[in-house]
């Protein structure tokens, strides 16, 4: 598998289980806000000469979680975030490691090469000057 597609898997998994981890911790806090919020509007609302309704109950507010389950799931999800983001930042160094080796083996092999072609070409200069010279004396007998 290639690094780039481990890096985006673990960067999806992260993200996932970040937002698992927000929403578990904080998403029955929130909805318990909203609702303090809407139900502070509703009595704001009521005008003076409103005759408020006798024997009104209070919606009850959902139970949350017991606090044991709310505790796995809690230690669930932090696993999950932590070892996706050990895995991401893994992936990355390692990635930036292989990129610096095989930009450096690329430089090598490119002087290699370039070294190779001067003297080749100084190889086959030498060659023509050898043939000509040749030519020269041949000429000359």
């Amino acid at each position: 598998m290639k690094p780039e597609t481990l890096r985006n898997t673990f960067l999806v998994i992260f993200v996932a289980s970040s937002v698992v981890l927000f929403f578990t911790i904080l998403g029955p806090r929130i909805g318990n806000v909203f609702s303090e919020i809407n139900s502070s509007l509703a009595v704001g609302t009521q005008s003076p000469g409103d005759i408020p309704s006798t024997g009104t109950e209070e919606e009850p507010i959902p139970s949350l979680p017991s606090i044991k389950g709310d505790s796995i799931t809690l230690f669930g999800s932090i696993i999950a975030s932590a070892t996706s983001l050990v895995g991401f930042i893994t992936t990355t160094v390692i990635t930036w490691r292989k990129e610096k080796r095989e930009a450096s083996l690329a430089d090598v092999e490119r002087k290699r090469l370039e070294t190779e072609l001067e003297k080749s070409r100084l190889e086959l200069e030498k060659l023509k000057k050898g043939n000509k010279k040749r030519e020269v004396k041949k000429k000359r007998k």
